[in-house]
């Protein structure tokens, strides 16, 4: 179901199947042949941007609609954007998330407590693994460049940065 601005209800994804196949066919990128998969791609790929919504800028337009976009409040390139509208940003973004689906969890879950292979030998089989204070904290969620250098423009801008100069 297809988000367009209009606050679709049950609505999983900004982009249609076409739309990812246009996107792939003009990258030299293959998709498969079946819709549900690639619809599966899709929906994957909108979970993702959905875990993205506090990185974006503006607000929900209604506590009611079921994605992260449209939004109120959002300026694109100095230009106040339509608060019922969604961004080609968005859905090329998500078409750039569905072709990563392929190859990549996007939202891997992963047990941070979980037991990961610190050592192994195979001689008299020894086999050591962290400690679950030494694994706390090594899980993460897998790096996009390609769809958020798509989306930049729609990320807030960072609370602080550093500046490093010579004196």
């Amino acid at each position: 179901t297809i988000e367009t601005g209009a606050i679709v209800p049950n609505a999983n994804s900004y982009a249609t199947v076409q739309q990812l196949r246009d996107f792939a066919s003009a990258r030299g990128i293959t998709v498969p042949a079946d819709d549900a998969d690639c619809e599966h791609l899709l929906v994957k790929a909108c979970d993702y941007i959905g875990a993205q919504e506090h990185r974006f800028k503006g607000t929900r337009v209604s506590s009611l609609q079921p994605l992260s976009w449209p939004r109120n409040g959002v300026y694109l390139f100095g230009t106040k954007f339509a608060n019922d509208a969604i961004p080609v940003q968005v859905i090329a973004g998500q078409c750039q998330l569905a072709v990563s689906a392929q190859t990549t969890d996007l939202l891997p879950s992963t047990d941070p407590a979980a037991s990961r292979t610190k050592r192994e030998k195979v001689g008299p089989l020894e086999t050591e693994y962290f400690s679950a204070s030494e694994n706390a904290g090594n899980y993460s969620q897998p790096i996009i460049a390609a769809a958020d250098a798509i989306m930049a423009e729609l990320y807030k801008a960072p609370r602080f940065s550093i500046m490093v100069g010579r004196g």
